[in-house]
């Protein structure tokens, strides 16, 4: 029997519960739909819940179980309770004027009902409407009868209620509980006074009716925090609908007793404007981001989701800024953004820069960031190449200085070294013993020596003459290696690979073989501080293609389909050059010997005769050796008949 009980006992809970919450959900859907649908369908349905609630309480419908000490109305707690819930959330989301709007429904909707009531009454009355309808006329005349203290009662304690609700959250709210605490105190808080206020005015003069009360107060209690749940969950769904402004506690007896004409023309103007900065928000094509302090996104418009390959606002909110756009945020701990700040950016996943304009606003008197991006990608590379023709150009106008100095020292000299010259013709035609006639020999050969040097040296400076003539690209290799091998110090492992097939070139053999040999020189003197076993050249010459190179040329070097490049290669086992030197490598006098041990005109003059043949020279560094090439333009016999 005591089962039988307490399964009954536990079906009418469930059954209550079940009403109650099917009630919220129905009414949180049309509230969810009421931008497509309007809010009328929710203002009636709402209505009509609390019109059949209040016939409901009228009619004596009541949870009664002796047993266990349980006296539960139907209509105060499967129907007001998701009443009083779908109220504060329209005051939530919707606003101050919204809920004084169901306020004033409300209160229309009593004083119908109540001349309804008071119509329906006479019409009982009467002796016609009786007889002609019977045992349902009787019933009907005691309902209305029934209602009339009721509708009184329960118009007074809701009507407090709509107030007080709103007040209490607010209250709670700016006390910075979460959300659910203060749902969930305000419903209780407002279920609580509207069963005092509804005892007192219905059971006025009689105290022990309303001692009767607390039986039913902890059921009640139980059923508000389920629906506060229910409503919790549904306003963190739509916490982007939830506007950010700050409220005060008496705000909506301030508007509902105020002025509601200025009231709803403010709250229309506001909504115009929000209206409208967020349309120019979401169609901005700058990228616009909103986050709290910690970096954590609020709020985005479409440019910033279709940059982050984000579909929808709410796959946005809640994540890290950092993560979504690659910014670096300081720790808000120990440093806080400044207004106005820059920051910049590069998106993860590509090749995409952006630049932040960080701006500082108050959400809910909480600090907050308005991160407003454009892509600046374009602007960068458009800097970065201007940056490098700027390099170029003054390296190009640094290499013109020097060759003009070297081609007026060359000229100067070249004219004393023809003196000498003259002056041996003249001994040697007046002749001399043997034992200085060896000495003239050398005077003369060193002197030829020297005039090939400012000859080179005229070349360099674009002055001299130079003999373009089609060359073997193994020839000159071959040519460069000679020259360099009766110079060459002991120890040095040297290993040449020729190309497969007769690669041509157009240019000046000797200022060709000259810049060869100063790239093998220079291969040379990187590997001094190595053991002799470590000392390892490697020399090839062939096509790009064939050698795997990569060809990275300057910028005023031109490469079009139709050129075909073949290189000289030069490779060492020495360290290499460090990379913040790499720049400077070509540039005159520039050395990184020690004082003494190099000129810094050896790769100047190479860079400069691979220049002066549509060429240049491709620095490299393997992790085993740097690696200087020599490009080349590859002629075929057309083009040099052409």
């Amino acid at each position: 029997m005591m089962e039988m009980i307490n399964g009954g006992l536990l079906f009418s809970y469930g059954l209550i519960w079940l009403e109650a919450t099917f009630i919220l959900a129905f009414l949180l859907i049309l509230h969810s739909l009421r931008k497509h649908i309007g809010s009328p369908p929710l203002f009636f349905t709402f209505g009509v819940i609390i019109m059949f609630a209040h016939f409901m309480a009228a009619a004596g419908v009541r949870f009664l179980s002796t047993n266990e000490g349980v006296d539960l109305g139907v209509s105060s707690s499967a129907i007001m309770l998701p009443s009083l819930a779908i109220l504060l959330v329209i005051y939530i989301v919707d606003g101050t004027l919204s809920a004084q709007r169901v306020i004033i429904a409300e209160m229309a909707g009593f004083g119908m009902l109540f001349y309804l009531r008071s119509v329906g009454a006479l019409e009982c009355a009467s002796p016609d409407f009786a007889n002609s309808n019977g045992l349902m006329g009787d019933l009907f005349r005691q309902l209305l009868d029934a209602t009339t203290k009721h509708l009184a009662s329960s118009t007074i304690a809701l009507t407090f209620d709509l107030f007080l609700i709103p007040m209490v959250f607010q209250q709670m709210k700016n006390r910075k509980f979460n959300m659910f605490v203060s749902v969930m105190l305000a419903i209780l808080v407002g279920e609580l006074f509207h069963n005092i206020i509804f005892l007192c005015v219905f059971y006025w003069g009689n105290p022990e009716a309303i001692l009767k009360f607390w039986p039913r107060l902890l059921p009640q209690v139980f059923l508000a925090i389920w629906l506060s749940i229910i409503t919790t969950i549904y306003l963190h769904r739509i916490r982007h609908d939830v506007p950010k402004t700050e409220r005060r506690p008496l705000d909506i007896i301030v508007a509902f007793f105020g002025a509601y004409s200025q009231s709803k023309l403010l709250e229309q103007t506001l909504q115009e404007s929000e209206q409208r900065c967020r349309t120019i928000i979401q169609n901005a094509a700058d990228l616009i981001f909103v986050s709290d302090s910690r970096g954590v996104v609020i709020d985005a418009n479409h440019a910033a989701l279709k940059a982050c390959g984000l579909s929808t606002i709410s796959d946005a909110i809640g994540e890290n800024l950092q993560t979504l756009t690659g910014v670096t945020l300081p720790d808000p701990e120990k440093e806080q953004l400044k207004d106005g700040s820059i920051l910049r950016a590069k998106l993860p996943g590509n090749e995409t820069e952006l630049e932040f304009l960080i701006n500082r606003i108050y959400v809910s008197g909480m600090p907050a960031y308005v991160f407003i991006g454009r892509d600046i990608t374009e602007r960068v590379r458009i800097a970065r190449e201007r940056e490098a023709w700027r390099s170029e150009h003054a390296h190009r106008q640094r290499l013109e200085a020097i060759g003009r100095l070297a081609g007026g020292i060359a000229h100067d000299f070249n004219n004393h070294l023809h003196a000498i010259q003259g002056h041996l013709d003249l001994i040697y035609m007046e002749g001399a013993s043997e034992e200085n006639m060896v000495h003239l020999e050398k005077i003369d050969n060193i002197s030829q020596q020297a005039a090939k040097l400012t000859g080179q040296l005229l070349g360099y400076a674009r002055k001299g003459r130079r003999q373009n003539q089609i060359h073997d690209l193994n020839k000159i290799l071959r040519n460069a290696k000679e020259l360099f091998l009766p110079d060459s110090r002991a120890g040095i492992y040297i290993k040449t690979f020729y190309a497969d097939n007769t690669i041509q070139v157009l240019g000046d053999e000797t200022q060709l073989n000259q810049a060869v040999l100063n790239l093998i020189i220079n291969a040379r003197d990187a590997m001094e501080s190595l053991p002799e076993e470590q000392r390892k050249l490697s020399i090839s010459a062939g096509t790009l293609e064939e050698m795997k190179i990569a060809p990275v040329p300057p910028a005023e070097i031109k490469i079009s389909p139709e050129t075909h490049w073949c290189g000289i290669r030069i490779k060492d086992s020495g360290p290499g050059v460090p990379k913040e030197l790499v720049e400077k490598i070509f540039e005159p006098f520039f050395t990184t010997k020690p004082t003494g041990k190099g000129t810094g005109m050896g790769l100047s003059m190479s860079y400069g005769v691979a220049l002066e043949h549509n060429g240049w020279i491709q620095y490299d560094y393997d992790g085993s050796g740097a690696a200087f090439t020599l490009i080349l333009p590859i002629v075929e016999n057309n083009d040099f008949k052409n």
